[in-house]
């Protein structure tokens, strides 16, 4: 049975952006439930916390699970599946505007990117790895976003003007992630 899961990144919560939208378009498309996980003290994340919430929720990923990331949610996925001894394969994964560096506007956050990641492990173990990025983002530098895209041997979408994919940028809806997920799960099935 297909299981889909999105991560929210920083300050963030399972109610804002597009994840509602996301939710709804998958149930009434496919009779999928989507689970946004929420991640703990957004305002003020810990590696280790959001670690073990993945742990608790992912635990051992296989073939029939999907997972979207946006932001912080990314980089925290990617060291979650990096520490994992036990062998898996993630079905997919959408990695929106992801980072595994210093980010000059939020150091706060170096001790996610605090780590050398096994990229070739991480892309190995995903049967599907897309990473969305824009070129005007002014969080993410989009050189970060895609230079990890292409060491995850993941296909890459840059969309323009879309900055940090925010509600309050206009991405309450999310198309052209739709349509990446549904080519995704549509895929295997």
């Amino acid at each position: 049975m297909k299981k889909v899961m999105v991560i929210h990144g920083y300050y963030a919560s399972p109610n804002e952006h597009w994840f509602p939208w996301f939710v709804e378009k998958v149930y009434a498309v496919y009779g999928i439930e989507v689970e946004v996980l929420r991640m703990p003290t957004p305002e003020s994340p810990y590696v280790e916390a959001w670690l073990e919430k993945l742990h608790d929720k992912i635990g051992i990923p296989n073939n029939e699970m999907f997972i979207v990331a946006h932001s912080l949610g990314c980089v925290a996925l990617l060291r979650y599946l990096d520490s994992l001894q036990e062998s898996f394969t993630l079905g997919g994964m959408i990695l929106v505007s992801p980072f595994d560096k210093p980010l000059e506007v939020f150091p706060n956050l170096d001790p996610f990117v605090d780590v050398a990641l096994d990229y070739a492990k991480l892309s190995r173990n995903a049967l599907q790895k897309h990473v969305i990025f824009s070129d005007n983002d002014m969080y993410v530098p989009p050189s970060i976003s895609k230079t990890l895209g292409v060491k995850l041997d993941s296909a890459l979408l840059e969309i323009p003007r879309g900055g940090h994919f925010l509600g309050i940028e206009g991405f309450e809806t999310f198309p052209e992630l739709y349509e990446i997920f549904r080519q995704m799960i549509t895929k295997y099935s």
